[in-house]
């Protein structure tokens, strides 16, 4: 099974998204402000539907994205058995987890709430990965792409 990792390096339309966005950077040493997971396979220039949680949307959703080259780096992954799509459609309308994000990334204290997620931590627990409130977006990148010089459709 494919699935495509979305990373977001873009600039936003509003400065409050420009903001956070920035916070987000800085906070994590991060290229990457949000992280989107994808079924299949993805392609720069098509509107594709994405997971992940978002405090812009309120919480975990499913959303439909035009992944423009110039905002997004595109990592196709090859997952057998897990269904990491299918952990996220489970947790639809779970809320933003603000505070995780403060206690596991910016304080790095590694707090979070179970039923709450950001957008990193969520994509992680879909993957499998330990101690996905850990995870920022920029982190998941290095330990998807781990290995890999020249990742095809990362930009």
């Amino acid at each position: 099974m494919a699935v495509t990792l979305a990373f977001y390096k873009g600039r936003a339309k509003t400065r409050w998204h420009r903001f956070q966005d920035a916070s987000v950077r800085l906070a994590t040493r991060s290229r990457y402000s949000h992280v989107e997971l994808i079924a299949g396979t993805a392609l720069h220039g098509v509107t594709t539907q994405c997971l992940s949680a978002s405090g812009r949307d309120g919480g975990v959703r499913v959303k439909r994205i035009l992944l423009k080259p110039e905002s997004w780096d595109l990592v196709e992954l090859r997952i057998d058995p897990v269904n990491p799509a299918q952990f996220i459609h489970d947790r639809i309308g779970a809320q933003y987890d603000y505070k995780g994000i403060l206690l596991s990334q910016v304080l790095a204290l590694g707090r979070h709430y179970e039923s709450r997620w950001f957008c990193s931590e969520i994509c992680a627990a879909a993957l499998d990965l330990p101690n996905p409130q850990r995870v920022s977006p920029q982190f998941l990148f290095d330990v998807v792409t781990w290995g890999h010089q020249g990742i095809e459709n990362a930009g």
